[in-house]
């Protein structure tokens, strides 16, 4: 058992992530600037909406603070990049005071792919600042989102926004509301 427990452990050390546990997820109605959900990561990092109605939705994350190597930032692994989107595996990297995250959509339902946009903008919220990562717009009523989110390592975020080159922090507002 405890070879298993060492194998699992150094596993997890070599791949760079671990799941955000406690990470804040809203969803607000973006017509009527309502708020329609609200949920919390688990302990594999993985939340979702189900049954959303016909309409256009924006995605607001708090993230939870990291510690250790999970915030820790060395020069050779430094980028001016605070957050990017990989289209082909529909994931969003974010760097901010809280650490290095990678955000994977995993299953969506009725929602329109054209119609989803990754954006990077800050606002202040009640308990911490709120990243928007996405807006997007469903097509019917009973539309699904799910997503898994992850803490990386400075180093695994610099390869990937590098790899993506599709730097929206730059394209979005930060700060606008």
């Amino acid at each position: 058992m405890k070879l298993l427990i060492l194998l699992f452990y150094l596993l997890s050390f070599l791949f760079g992530s671990k799941p955000a546990k406690n990470a804040r997820i809203i969803i607000e109605d973006t017509i009527h600037r309502k708020q329609i959900g609200y949920q919390e990561t688990g302990e594999k990092g993985k939340a979702g909406f189900a049954y959303l109605n016909k309409g256009s939705y924006r995605m607001m994350v708090e993230f939870p603070q990291q510690e250790g190597k999970w915030i820790k930032e060395k020069d050779r692994y430094e980028t001016l990049a605070k957050a990017s989107f990989n289209n082909k595996n529909r994931t969003y990297y974010y760097q901010g005071i809280e650490g290095y995250f990678a955000v994977r959509f995993a299953g969506t339902r009725r929602i329109e792919s054209d119609e989803v946009k990754a954006v990077f903008r800050e606002v202040r919220g009640e308990r911490a600042n709120q990243i928007v990562i996405t807006e997007f717009k469903t097509r019917k009523d009973g539309a699904r989102i799910e997503m898994n989110i992850k803490a990386i390592t400075a180093r695994k975020y610099k390869k990937q926004t590098q790899k993506t080159e599709n730097d929206i922090s730059t394209l979005s507002i930060p700060g606008q509301k």
